[in-house]
């Protein structure tokens, strides 16, 4: 179906955060209903319910605008990899509690891990583990060795562990007593060590919270006494609300209300950061983008500029997988950029051409979390493509089907590819997909890509511990990734926001994530 017939039937399901504050505190707009609990709630759970509420043993700096988010100590304070078997980490546990007083120690970090990796143990919930599966399959044992250290061992030399534990949250074990050893119950009322404590959510209504004012982060105590997160789907819902007071911050702006929002008096803020709206391919050979001439004219035939200017400059083209600037970009030989002429002779060369269009099925979304405007911006690839001689045909699913849809790999739903955005921050969920053995039900290799090349890359990467090394070993991974066109590349996100005139303290970082504790409002 050509997307512009869908359009009308979709527009109010774009997504959005709010938030909401008052001058004791804040509540925001988030971009669709409120995901629970972390960590079954997908990256959105994460942002709107993980780093709230709960801490992990490492998190992710999120204090500067201007430098790229690296890994920092959180529940641990520390942690060593034993030189003689890279294969185990060592972490020395902070001194924490959780929300209801219960201290966070060594017996706790197992208690977590059992109720993830032990399926003997009373709290292990099959349901409950949901993305939480590709943060603990490294995972080969773990342990206590003292009341404030413990040990994991992974089944490989593996240096991506600490971004995969960036958002592997820890719960209260004592709550979980209290709500009768029931995880649905634990979900009303739970308790984490986090800069925030519960207070209410209301499916469909929002989530309640108020700051934790003995947070073992002195920096990081809220500045203001409660937050509110409040879903509200409709676009034009949510502008209404930051325009009326009832929010204060609007996450994922509508582009078209950009303009007129700030010369209300509104703060649009944005920032590039490693997350890029693309296409994941399908590479079985009963697929056109099985051949490399067929990738490469499909990135060649987009004009990025104008999905840029239709997202009102809150993106940047994305002309490899790493966005410019990146550490990891290296030097990739082909570039993603608009060359018509260049996508029509690639065409004609594998025997297609306007007169005989390749033909492609591509499964997209209405909306959702880090997926901007897809129908819009799908309608202008589509055309572009039609104009080199590749048809394409959509089929429109709810962001939720697509992730089931994700898991599930290209085999199952016989598309050619599927609109889902990847991030680029950490290596553990994002490229490291592409990888040859990480085919569904393992992980989330949607189409099969299959290149050696790629495999031995990604693996010298993770056998590299020290950063910069690391760092460089993955340009490497982008260089391949890109000049293999393994993906239909669009644009690279920067997480418009806006802000009430009195929202105070704000730092948009370079991360999916943002930490709304600095956050004051002024009267």
């Amino acid at each position: 179906m050509h997307i512009s017939r869908l359009r009308t039937a979709f527009r109010n399901l774009g997504i959005v955060l709010a938030l909401l504050a008052t001058a004791a505190g804040a509540a925001f707009v988030q971009p669709a209903e409120i995901p629970w609990a972390p960590p079954d709630g997908g990256f959105e759970g994460v942002r709107f319910g993980g780093y709230p509420l709960f801490d992990a043993l490492v998190m992710w700096d999120l204090t500067s605008a201007d430098q790229p988010s690296r890994i920092v100590p959180g529940l641990a304070t520390s942690w060593t990899v034993d030189p003689a078997n890279p294969r185990r980490w060592v972490f020395k546990l902070r001194d924490a509690k959780f929300h209801d007083g219960s201290p966070w120690n060594a017996d706790a970090f197992v208690w977590n891990l059992d109720s993830f990796k032990n399926p003997g143990a009373r709290q292990y919930y099959s349901a409950r583990i949901g993305a939480a599966a590709t943060r603990i399959g490294s995972i080969a044992s773990y342990g206590k060795i003292d009341d404030n250290t413990v040990f994991i061992e992974t089944k490989e030399p593996n240096s991506f562990l600490l971004s995969k534990l960036s958002s592997l949250f820890f719960a209260s074990p004592a709550r979980f007593e209290q709500m009768g050893s029931d995880w649905t119950k634990f979900a009303q009322n739970p308790s984490g060590t986090g800069p925030y404590t519960f207070v209410n959510l209301q499916k469909g209504v929002g989530l309640s919270l108020q700051a934790n004012a003995g947070y073992w982060d002195s920096k990081r105590v809220p500045r203001t006494k409660s937050l509110v997160i409040l879903p509200i789907p409709d676009a034009s819902a949510r502008v209404a609300a930051l325009r009326s007071g009832q929010v204060d911050l609007v996450d994922t702006v509508p582009p078209d209300v950009i303009p007129s929002l700030k010369s209300a008096g509104f703060v649009i803020t944005g920032n590039t950061y490693p997350h890029t709206w693309l296409w994941r391919l399908n590479f079985a050979r009963t697929s056109p983008f099985s051949d490399i001439r067929i990738r490469k004219a499909a990135n060649l035939a987009i004009n990025r500029d104008s999905i840029v200017d239709f997202l009102s400059g809150t993106a940047a083209p994305a002309s490899a997988f790493a966005p410019p600037g990146s550490a990891w970009f290296g030097r990739p030989k082909f570039i993603s950029k608009y060359d018509p002429a260049a996508a029509k002779a690639l065409l004609a060369d594998a025997g297609y051409g306007p007169g005989n269009p390749v033909k492609i099925r591509v499964v997209i979304s209405a909306s959702g979390g880090g997926q901007r405007g897809p129908l819009s911006m799908n309608e202008i690839i589509q055309d572009d493509l039609h104009k080199v001689g590749i048809d394409v045909t959509y089929e429109v699913r709810d962001f939720t089907t697509m992730i089931n849809m994700l898991r599930q790999g290209a085999k199952e739903s016989g598309a050619d590819a599927i609109n889902i955005a990847m991030t680029m921050q950490e290596p553990s969920s994002g490229i490291v997909a592409y990888t040859s053995t990480l085919t569904p039900p393992a992980d989330v290799n949607w189409g099969a890509y299959n290149n050696p090349a790629f495999d031995a890359a990604i693996k010298a990467a993770k056998d590299e511990f020290d950063i910069p090394r690391q760092e460089e070993a993955l340009s490497r991974v982008n260089e391949i990734l890109t000049d293999d066109a393994a993906a239909l590349l669009v644009v690279h996100d920067s997480g418009p926001r806006a802000l009430s005139p009195r929202v105070r303290g704000f730092v948009q970082s370079k991360n999916w994530y943002q930490d709304y504790t600095s956050i004051e409002i002024s009267e």
